[in-house]
């Protein structure tokens, strides 16, 4: 159901590998999403200490070359789809992609996924173990068969039921020399922290450790906006010039100060699907329970999920009286977040917004 939403991977992350962590049977996951042009844009994972991270974003070039199994190298679509990590010849051992990633995390044992979408390859999963048993064959089918599933978060899919609401904003302040980083606000580096994004490792940082060229680091042009999809949301970057109320000391011309602000937006139609994973529901009831979560009309409903009106008014039955609704239109709202107090499906509800 969420992959079905079209919003790529990134926003789905967290969701996406403890599903497959669990489906599979696995100790950790990670998962890395390429942009259109085949490029990394970006991975959450698990349980990866801070400076596993800081090596991996900020040191790219001692995980390639001869003999580094890399993210790139995974992505090249001239192999198999799944397990090209499951018996590994010796030198894959001695490389810096496991001994100062994989091994420094307390792995081994590497299963992996390249997903393709409209002939790209738009993210490479990794599931790991420690050292003991392995992954099987048979788990890697079934790590394969995944991989149609998470195909489709990038195609185009449900609209969003409302707009996207904000989670937390910061500030970063460049300086008129250079724009440079000047001053940064605890939520500014958190959310920078947070995105993972390639080029900037920011575990534990602090204002002077933002690189020097931030804007072009963000692909961000001065005065312009950007929307990065990020794990659990988009990240609005905007930089905003700030002009000196009084000109007491002349400023020379272009040399303004900037504001870039960062505002993690929420988007709600993750947390429909994930409301409606968290009801005692048979997965027909939850693909017509998100159908109303989504801003369908119930007219539509039976032609979206392919089946028959009288199964439908059978099944919706149910569904009302589970989430304690009377109709579809009070269901919709209660799954996108309106008014879910006072009902059976409160206890639902916030137990979504706490996943």
């Amino acid at each position: 159901m969420l992959c079905r939403l079209g919003l790529g991977l990134a926003p789905i992350a967290p969701d996406v590998c403890a599903l497959l962590r669990a489906l599979v049977g696995a100790d950790a996951a990670a998962l890395f999403w390429m942009d259109g042009n085949g490029q990394p844009a970006g991975f959450h994972h698990e349980d990866s200490p801070a400076s596993v991270r800081n090596l991996f974003l900020n040191e790219p070039h001692l995980f390639m070359g001869a003999g580094e199994t890399n993210i790139p190298a995974l992505a090249q679509p001239d192999g198999p789809c799944t397990g090209r990590l499951l018996a590994p010849g010796a030198q894959y051992f001695r490389s810096n992609s496991y001994n100062l990633l994989v091994r420094a995390n307390g792995h081994h044992h590497t299963l992996d996924l390249r997903v393709e979408a409209l002939g790209r390859t738009r993210a490479v999963v990794g599931l790991f173990r420690p050292p003991g048993p392995g992954f099987s064959d048979a788990q890697a089918a079934l790590l394969e068969r995944a991989g149609a599933s998470l195909a489709r978060a990038f195609l185009p899919g449900a609209a969003a039921p409302g707009s996207t609401a904000a989670q937390a904003t910061g500030h970063v302040l460049l300086d008129a020399d250079g724009q440079r980083p000047a001053l940064a606000d605890a939520t500014a580096l958190q959310l920078l922290q947070n995105a993972h994004l390639p080029g900037l490792g920011l575990y534990g940082a602090s204002t002077a450790d933002l690189p020097a060229d931030l804007l072009h680091r963000l692909r961000l042009q001065p005065d312009g906006q950007r929307q990065i999809p990020v794990p659990d949301g988009v990240l609005h970057v905007q930089a905003h010039p700030l002009h000196p109320l009084h000109l007491l000391h002349p400023v020379a011309e272009g040399a303004l100060q900037w504001l870039v602000t960062l505002c993690l937006q929420r988007l709600p139609q993750i947390d429909v699907v994930r409301r409606v994973q968290k009801l005692p529901l048979t997965p027909l009831q939850r693909e017509i329970a998100v159908t109303a979560g989504l801003g369908h009309a119930r007219t539509d409903c039976a032609a979206l999920t392919g089946i028959g009106h009288a199964l439908l008014k059978k099944q919706l039955r149910t569904i009302l009286e589970v989430a304690g609704v009377s109709d579809w239109e009070e269901l919709a709202g209660r799954l996108q977040g309106k008014n879910s107090t006072n009902s059976a499906f409160s206890s639902y509800a916030e137990s979504a917004n706490s996943y």
